[in-house]
């Protein structure tokens, strides 16, 4: 993300030389123009699919001239190619500390199926909209789907399965379809951040990511490995229902 950001951003003229320009034309002065574009069109994605965003609608969300939509990618095919492409360099770190952890065999497959879980879960907190975006453009299907399995999809995919691998075959987590398990974990994950809002309907609203990101996590460390995060306080028991 941050090449995009000194790609885009900080273009250094003096005010009193910048002339005037018409309503049409993208001011190159304007600072992370090309950044803010791409955080409005993932969300316009997430919200409405490929279909149902435009790039006028995306400019606009940004707060710019649809000029510098065009000016910076030219059309909305380049501005999804982009979107996946500034996701996939925010994953690239994530997928390289799966990997490490594959490697690292003298640490009990427990203690790094957990961390995986944990890292899972904080990946998707810091882009809350992810699992929106996977559920649109999956309904959409084709080519856009395609993009996103190659880019995103896949490589955490490929990454996170031979620890849950692992953990089987040790008996940490219980025997299953493993491709079932994994896509059921990750849509568990995904659509809880995305959607906390219908929680609400049910009990206090996760207005506070970082609230949800540990219930979360200790709603899948109980699931998966039998126990709740050792970071976690107990909440009290629930009372009884009456009869």
């Amino acid at each position: 993300m941050k090449p995009l950001e000194d790609a885009t951003g900080r273009c250094k003229i003096a005010r009193k030389n910048v002339k005037r320009r018409g309503p049409g034309r993208p001011s190159k002065d304007r600072p992370h123009g090309a950044l803010l574009l791409l955080k409005a069109g993932q969300s316009a994605f997430a919200r409405h699919g490929f279909e149902g965003a435009s790039l006028r609608g995306i400019a606009a969300a940004a707060g710019v001239d649809p000029a510098l939509a065009a000016h910076h990618f030219g059309s909305k095919e380049a501005l999804w190619g982009a979107v996946i492409e500034r996701l996939a360099l925010y994953l690239a770190p994530y997928i390289a500390e799966l990997r490490e952890l594959q490697t690292q065999v003298q640490i009990p497959i427990r203690a790094r199926i957990e961390t995986a879980f944990r890292q899972l879960i904080a990946a998707v907190c810091e882009e809350p909209e992810s699992g929106m975006l996977i559920s649109r453009i999956s309904a959409e299907r084709g080519e856009k789907l395609d993009l996103l399995v190659e880019k995103l999809v896949r490589p955490y995919h490929d990454a996170f399965e031979p620890l849950l691998q692992e953990a089987m075959r040790e008996e940490v987590i219980a025997e299953q379809p493993l491709e079932m398990l994994y896509f059921m974990l990750l849509h568990a994950v995904t659509m809880s951040v995305s959607f906390r809002h219908v929680l609400g309907y049910f009990g206090e609203p996760y207005e506070d990511i970082e609230r949800l990101k540990r219930d979360m996590t200790q709603c899948v460390l109980a699931t998966f490995l039998g126990r709740p995060s050792n970071n976690i306080t107990r909440r009290r028991k629930l009372p009884k229902r009456s009869q």
